[in-house]
């Protein structure tokens, strides 16, 4: 009896694999997710096109403790007027770091959030802001608190529409830490612009050149 019941539930886990349309994560990102922030699950390419989300802040500066609003919002950009998934880390934006992957700071939610959960992204408590649920959502607000300095910074994100849609590398504005002096750049964990690799890119560019000299 208990080797056909056993089946039964395989059958079924299968059966549900394969269904077209079922969300592969329906209570948000894998933990496995945090470095790559890329919904591997679903089996498709990010879009290339730019996103037609944004990520909105209260401040483009940060002290230690500050508290920083931050607004994730559809545009309407080719038709899209929700999401029904995320994931948003901080980021450093300098270009010469160890763990460029490392989220910094701590994320918090608003009472009574029914949508969104934190996540703690490579043993760092309350990291990462994810979907909780597959609700479609126009717009929806959190909170970021800012730990001691760290360097200039931006909010990184994936933001998906449903299975086969969903975008990479959205970015907020640079969040610049006052009490450093460090260049301004946005290197740390971007690895595509609009989905093309950044190694092709430099390979096109370098292409170029030579063929203009």
């Amino acid at each position: 009896h208990i080797q056909v019941v056993n089946m039964q539930n395989l059958v079924l886990l299968a059966a549900l694999v394969f269904i077209p349309g079922v969300t592969p994560y329906p209570y948000g990102p894998p933990l496995g997710a945090c470095m790559s922030m890329f919904p591997k699950g679903h089996g498709v390419d990010a879009q290339k096109s730019p996103p037609p989300f944004e990520i909105l802040v209260n401040s483009t500066s940060y002290r230690e403790a500050d508290v920083i609003q931050i607004t994730i919002n559809t545009t309407g950009l080719q038709g899209v007027s929700y999401y029904e998934g995320m994931m948003i880390q901080a980021r450093r934006s300098a270009c010469d770091l160890d763990k460029p992957t490392k989220s910094h700071g701590k994320f918090s939610l608003q009472a009574n959030e029914w949508f969104l959960d934190t996540m703690d992204c490579e043993n760092n408590p309350q990291s990462a802001v994810v979907h909780k649920n597959h609700s479609h959502v126009e717009s929806n607000v959190f909170y970021w608190t800012a730990p001691a300095p760290t360097g200039h910074i931006y909010f990184i994100g994936t933001i998906v529409k449903n299975k086969t849609l969903f975008w990479t590398n959205v970015l907020s504005p640079l969040i610049k830490d006052v009490n450093s002096n460090e260049e301004v750049k946005a290197c740390s964990g971007v690895t595509s612009i609009h989905g093309c690799p950044l190694t092709s890119i430099i390979i096109l560019l370098f292409s170029a050149i030579l063929f203009l000299r």
